[in-house]
Parts: structure tokens; C-alpha cells; sequence
């Protein structure tokens, strides 16, 4: 009867749903925008973006955005994929806050707020091969008008 006990226990144990683990996400890794998705060659120079593990269920995000002049602007959060927000260190010129969660296997969501209003959601998707990552960001414009944009990410 304690071999039975023993092996419904283990059977159980290996039925449950495991915790996610950041480790296993396709988007762990640094990412290089793709700066001709930027219509008009509007954008920056580069801007890379870098998802590391940082231990106990939490992500390290750091964002480089390089000007054509040189100048660099560097963000960084440590986030738990939770949906809360977390503050931003470094430059806050778009946003000091952050939140994100992922839904799904190869989904990201993200939104941006800065002095407690919402700057942006992004929502980003890796492709099955894992190589390119498509970023498609809702902002509003000056109108008031919500517009989405799509951008282009490789590794």
C-alpha cells in the first residue's frame, strides 16, 4: 500500500501544471530592431533590446535606443511577467513604469506609462524558429486617435 501512496504521489507531482520558468521563453536573448520596419527612416540609428533571466520567476528588460548623432538613451526594469508595474531606471524620456505578463508560449505584453499615464501597449510575438520577434505597439497620436505600428526584431 506505501508503493501505491509513493506512486500516486509521484504521478501527481508529474501530472501538475509546472511554474512558468523565464528560462524557457523564446524571448530571453538580445534582440536588434530591424530599423528599416521604421517607415521613412524616422527612427534611431539602432536600438537593441535584451531579455535576461534574473532568477526567481523575474526578467531583467534593458533597451538601448542609439541616435543617428551617437548619443545612446539606456533603459532597464526587473519585472516578474506578473502584470504589475515596476519602475524604469535610467532614461525615462518615454516611460518610467512598466508592466508586463506573457499569455502564452512566444507572447509578450507590455505597457508603458510615464507620471501615471499610459504611454503605450505593446504586444511582441516570436516567430516558431525563434529568429525574429514582431513588435506591434498601439500609441495615441496627437489627435487622440490610437494608431498601431509594427516593427521588425532579429536576433
Amino acid at each position: 500500500m506505501k508503493n501505491v501512496r509513493i506512486a500516486m504521489i509521484a504521478l501527481v507531482m508529474a501530472a501538475a501544471p509546472a511554474a512558468a520558468q523565464p528560462a524557457s521563453s523564446p524571448f530571453l536573448g538580445r534582440w536588434k530592431l530591424d530599423t528599416t520596419s521604421i517607415p521613412n527612416n524616422a527612427g534611431p540609428a539602432s536600438v537593441t533590446a535584451e531579455f535576461a533571466d534574473a532568477g526567481a520567476g523575474a526578467w531583467t528588460t534593458t533597451y538601448v535606443i542609439t541616435a543617428k548623432d551617437g548619443a545612446a538613451r539606456r533603459m532597464t526594469s526587473r519585472e516578474a511577467l506578473d502584470g504589475k508595474a515596476v519602475a524604469i531606471t535610467g532614461d525615462q524620456t518615454e516611460a518610467d513604469s512598466v508592466a508586463m505578463t506573457s499569455p502564452a508560449p512566444g507572447v509578450l505584453v507590455m505597457g508603458l506609462s510615464k507620471s501615471g499615464r499610459l504611454g503605450s501597449a505593446r504586444v511582441y510575438t516570436v516567430s516558431a524558429d525563434g529568429s525574429e520577434m514582431i513588435e506591434s505597439a498601439t500609441v495615441v497620436g496627437d489627435d487622440g486617435k490610437p494608431a498601431v505600428r509594427r516593427f521588425r526584431w532579429v536576433r
